[in-house]
Order: C-alpha cells, then sequence, then structure tokens
C-alpha cells in the first residue's frame, strides 16, 4: 500500500472516529437534557440551547392544548419556569441523527410521566431537533416537540 493510500485511509477512518463521536455527544446531549428536566433545573436545560434557539411544542388536533413556541434563552427560560412545580420524568429513546458538520437533525422519541398537583400524567410524542456545534459542544438550535398523547394516567392514552 502507498503512502498515498494509507493516508486516504487514515483520514476516512479519523472521519469515521468523528462521526461516532458526534452522534454520542447529540445523544448524551438527550441525555442531559432529561437529566436537567429531572432536576428542575431550567438553567441548565437552557444551557443546553444556542442562543438564537427555538422551542416549540405541537399538541394533537382535539387535545384541548394550544401548541406554545418560545425563541431566544429569555424567551426559553420563562418557558422551562413550570417544569419546577412538576415531577417530570421523561426518557427518550430511538435517536435518528442526521449530521453535515457542525449541523445535524434528529429524531428522538419521548415517553414522559409526570405528577401535577397530585395527579399522575403519562406522555408520549417525539422531538424533532436541529443541533449545532457551538463553541466546540452540540447544542440544541432548535426542538418541535409532537405529543401524541398527554393525559391522566387513570385516564389511559388509548
Amino acid at each position: 500500500m502507498s503512502s498515498a493510500d494509507l493516508e486516504k485511509r487514515l483520514e476516512r477512518v479519523e472521519q469515521r472516529v468523528q462521526e461516532l463521536a458526534d452522534r454520542d455527544a447529540i445523544r448524551e446531549l438527550s441525555a442531559e437534557y432529561c437529566r436537567c428536566i429531572v432536576r428542575a433545573d431550567r438553567a441548565g436545560v437552557v444551557g443546553l440551547f444556542t442562543a438564537d434557539a427555538s422551542l416549540e411544542t405541537h399538541f394533537p388536533a382535539g387535545s384541548g392544548q394550544a401548541d406554545v413556541a418560545s425563541s431566544g434563552t429569555a424567551a426559553l427560560l420563562k418557558a422551562y419556569d413550570g417544569i419546577a412545580g412538576m415531577e417530570l420524568k421523561p426518557t427518550v429513546h430511538n435517536h435518528i441523527i442526521e449530521l453535515a458538520g457542525d449541523r445535524a437533525r434528529g429524531f428522538v422519541s419521548v415517553e414522559i410521566r409526570l405528577a401535577q398537583a397530585g395527579v399522575a400524567y403519562t406522555g408520549a410524542g417525539h422531538y424533532e431537533d436541529t443541533y449545532r456545534r457551538d463553541g466546540g459542544r452540540w447544542k440544541f438550535q432548535r426542538r418541535e416537540l409532537f405529543v401524541y398523547h398527554w393525559v391522566p394516567l387513570a385516564k389511559g392514552w388509548a
């Protein structure tokens, strides 16, 4: 094998290792988001977003809940004000990540258990995320939550 061929192979290996590291960092970003939510750490949650980030939540038609949108750090802090009053327990899984340099897009499923005013709720849905490497760290640039159901546990989702 020539030195030029060896260099090309090493470059491909380095690219693949970087891709794997980026995917892992993005999965950890989602896990850290969940950990901050469980701890009701709204500053920690918002620190996972870029300064120009946006968050949208879409509820199913007929649910009686209005879609919500926030953009920018101040609006995100306000949007996460309510997490201190709930016992939120989100679990994320089924990541699909599409990398494009310092940007990426993703899909991740979420299941949520929470208690609010003494009532247990269950929720499920998925996030469609846009990520950006910011200061060497992956962050959320845009999160869209598509809620499948958000109902009292006693009622059930079906």
